[in-house]
């Protein structure tokens, strides 16, 4: 947990004890038959302006979404939760938050489209507030009134809508409204990578989707540890047969193994690694980087299609096929097997010339 998580946790604890401590007070001092009534009166209306300024928010991310060709997979408001591939509700436990599951369709002009989307949720909670404030004003109603009430939870929803995502572990990485309105590298980083990781599901070549990506500013700084795009980028410039640029870019992520020990600890930084070794014609090295693979990898076939390449770069084609077959053989029975042939086409382009036409892979 980071400090600003920490903090977060704890000065929501602080106003909570200070709340219920007042609460305490004015129950004592005026009986608890006057302030319990009242008290429980406030949190029911409290609670239901949430979820009503909850459900507007939302309205305005699926909204937003649907118009800036985002695919919605689900929307949670509170403890339900709708599916929107089969049309189906379920319950997403106890909760008083809400979010809308999206996934990018094509990653050109993704930084408006990003923004647009998160942008909307919070435009339609200050068009709330501002009509509860309004009726407020002209009506004299008084803040603890339901119209009172509504207003003021409609400012704490906006607050909470404009916190930055460091200060929830939930949000880290995909970013919150006011990070994906900001468009930082990282945020923008993960949603250009989903975006092409859906491209290739659909049956896309990574080439295809990622013809209008500038990688530039999405890669990490040389003082951070590789992400899942510079993975992208490296194949981004195999796809082309540009080993010059796949070259440096590999080669800057596989340098920082020193100062990145958490990175080092994962499959993908050796499949980086092995391809490295190979583009560069050092089968030796690349094997050093498989038995690692080997050792670690969360995808147990990713293997086979390395050691392929290594016995190709070798000289061995009939040590290449048979590994090869293999690695067909586990990636047509994966679950997202059009994800592991599209990710890798490169390299069976290579091995197989021809292989498209056999597995009927669209491309």
């Amino acid at each position: 947990m980071t400090f600003a998580q920490r903090f977060r946790r704890g000065l929501f604890w602080a106003l909570t004890g200070g709340a219920l401590a007042r609460l305490y007070v004015l129950g004592e001092a005026r009986g608890w038959s006057i302030v319990g009534p009242v008290a429980l009166r406030i949190t029911g209306l409290t609670l239901a302006a949430w979820f009503l300024h909850l459900l507007l928010h939302e309205a305005g991310h699926l909204v937003a979404s649907r118009s800036m060709g985002f695919q919605v997979d689900s929307v949670t408001i509170g403890p339900i939760e709708w599916n929107a591939r089969d049309r189906s509700w379920a319950w997403a436990g106890l909760g008083i938050g809400g979010k809308i599951g999206t996934l990018p369709i094509g990653a050109k002009d993704l930084r408006r489209r990003l923004r647009v989307v998160a942008a909307a949720g919070p435009a339609m909670t200050v068009l709330a507030l501002l009509g509860f404030g309004a009726l407020l004003f002209f009506t004299s109603a008084t803040l603890t009134s339901p119209i009172g009430v509504a207003a003021v939870t409609g400012g704490l929803v906006l607050l909470s809508a404009m916190t930055p995502g460091r200060f929830r572990a939930s949000t880290a990485v995909a970013g919150n409204d006011i990070d994906q309105i900001a468009g930082g590298r990282a945020v923008l980083a993960h949603w250009t990578y989903l975006a092409i990781v859906q491209g290739v599901l659909a049956g896309k070549r990574p080439r295809e989707v990622t013809e209008s990506v500038d990688f530039g500013p999405l890669l990490p700084p040389a003082d951070e540890p590789p992400e899942a795009i510079t993975l992208i980028c490296a194949v981004h410039h195999l796809e082309r047969s540009d080993f010059t640029s796949a070259k440096a870019v590999l080669t800057a992520a596989t340098g920082r193994a020193p100062d990145a020990p958490t990175w080092v600890h994962t499959d993908v930084f050796h499949q980086l690694g092995a391809i490295a070794a190979l583009v560069d014609g050092q089968p030796e090295r690349a094997i050093e980087c498989l038995a690692v693979v080997r050792e670690r990898q969360s995808l147990p076939w990713y293997g086979d299609l390395l050691e392929a390449c290594i016995a190709k770069a070798a000289g061995d084609d009939v040590m290449a096929d048979k590994r090869l077959d293999r690695w067909l053989d586990e990636a047509r029975a994966a679950m997202r097997g059009r994800l592991a042939f599209g990710g890798n086409e490169w390299i069976l382009d290579r091995l197989r010339p021809g292989w498209r036409e056999v597995e009927r892979v669209p491309g």
